[in-house]
């Protein structure tokens, strides 16, 4: 079985992906790594990266689709991974806007944290910088793949709201029972 996990920034997706993959015995890849990696070979930020044209995303997207037909058993967190993989089991983590910008300004506070965030000044500011960027995913996803919502949870077999959560064993123990529920382990 391939999970692929998408969500809105400060849901927790990475941390979650990372305990589920534990729990389940199964192999962890982050796009998000990925295009780290690429991003310092490069010597660039992943912003500079990825608006320097379709290069880097057909790269990422590419290795993607190889795991979709190469990997039994995976988790692989990335915004579009549900449309690279259509046959995963795949998961929407989502979070109140503000509450993400107040996990991601907390996190940054905390050394060796959220080393592909600037220093946001203010929550307002990561909330704000946050949306922006959505929407320019938005338009690169519609432009790439005519994807007009990546985080419509139409999308989805399972959409988890992680805004009150108590942290990622909750929301690993919630998306547990969900699969459980439908028979996936």
């Amino acid at each position: 079985m391939i999970i692929t996990i998408a969500g809105t920034p400060g849901a927790g997706k990475t941390t979650v992906a990372k305990e589920l993959a534990k729990r389940l015995g199964m192999k962890f890849y982050s796009v998000g790594g990925i295009l780290e990696k690429i991003a310092a070979e490069k010597n660039q930020t992943i912003d500079e990266l990825l608006s320097g044209g379709d290069e880097a995303d057909h790269e990422v997207d590419g290795y993607q689709k190889k795991l979709g037909k190469t990997e039994d058993n995976a988790i692989i967190e990335g915004k579009i991974s549900w449309h690279l993989i259509p046959n995963s089991f795949k998961i929407l983590v989502t979070v109140d806007p503000i509450e993400g910008g107040r996990r991601i300004f907390d996190d940054k506070k905390v050394a060796g944290q959220r080393t592909d965030e600037p220093e946001y000044a203010t929550v307002e500011e990561a909330v704000k910088v946050n949306d922006l960027r959505m929407q320019r995913y938005i338009g690169k996803f519609k432009r790439l793949y005519g994807i007009d919502n990546y985080f419509d949870p139409a999308h989805y077999d399972l959409v988890l709201d992680t805004t009150g959560s108590t942290g990622t064993q909750e929301n690993a123990d919630r998306i547990m029972a969900a699969m459980k529920e439908r028979g996936l382990i």
